[in-house]
């Protein structure tokens, strides 16, 4: 580029001389294999959308691979570049994670409306799907414990699903809190795959290309933008959590905590005279 202002330029790892014909760079080459590296600034702020400078060779080349390093402090949103190079999946499976919210609220007796089960699912995707499936599990079952079915039960299977109901809301409880430090103090999990990429190293591959060399990119933000819709997703958790558990404490004690169980004894015969 132009504007570019180049700090080293090696051949074969010996330092040379820069020379430049306008946005020209010139390097004299002999025959065979050869490494030639050129480094350079840009006197600019990166902004919101970064991509590879503009590079020219004068022949067409192959097996360009680009490699974009991501700083700590950026949350990548999207990328682009050639189809062999990294994907963002958070945006699929935010939309599966929605739709599964959609699902969930027109099920009967849903514990929470279509906007509850759509935020929980946004908070949900930064753990495994098990993890997930555990807070879902413990509201449904929490749910099941205020049915007629559940206080039918016989007092060793009634007291059996009371200790796993206990026991399911401590899961949940642990997932909850591990998605909100997570959230506040770790890196979102966007599910960048592709080409060995990752949130820190955005890597693309093309087979062949002509003079000019591929400007894949990446949409990114600062991490703090993240840190404050976590902040904010925390805050409308611990008020929803509140109404949530003295709901289950309701359905957990409804009747009875606890079923004792009645051991009739066997009638006596009779005694004959």
């Amino acid at each position: 580029p132009s504007t570019g202002e180049i700090t080293r330029l090696s051949h074969a790892g010996r330092e040379l001389p820069v020379r430049k014909d306008g946005d020209q760079v010139v390097v004299a080459l002999t025959p065979g294999d050869q490494e030639i590296s050129l480094s350079w600034r840009m006197n600019e702020p990166p902004g919101t959308h970064v991509k590879a400078d503009a590079v020219t060779l004068p022949v067409e080349s192959a097996n360009v691979t680009t490699i974009l390093h991501v700083p700590n402090d950026q949350w990548v949103l999207w990328a682009h570049g050639p189809l062999r190079g990294p994907a963002v999946r958070f945006w699929v499976i935010l939309l599966v994670a929605l739709m599964a919210a959609a699902i969930l609220s027109r099920t009967p007796h849903s514990p929470l409306r279509f906007v509850e089960w759509a935020l929980l699912a946004i908070g949900l995707t930064q753990v495994p799907l098990p993890a997930a499936l555990v807070v879902v599990g413990w509201l449904y079952l929490l749910v099941w414990r205020g049915h007629r079915t559940f206080l039918a039960l016989p007092a060793t299977p009634f007291n059996q699903l009371q200790l796993g109901i206990a026991l399911a809301t401590f899961v949940a409880l642990i997932v909850l809190i591990a998605v909100v430090a997570a959230g506040l103090l770790g890196n979102p999990e966007m599910f960048i795959k592709g080409n060995n990429s990752s949130r820190y190293s955005l890597q693309w591959f093309l087979s062949g290309s002509d003079n000019e060399l591929p400007q894949p990119g990446a949409w990114m933000v600062s991490i703090w933008w993240y840190r404050l819709l976590m902040l904010a997703w925390a805050l409308w958790l611990a008020a929803s959590l509140i109404r949530w558990l003295r709901w289950g404490w309701d359905q957990f004690s409804k009747e009875a905590l606890w079923k004792r169980k009645i051991v009739v004894p066997p009638p006596v015969p009779p005694t004959t005279p």
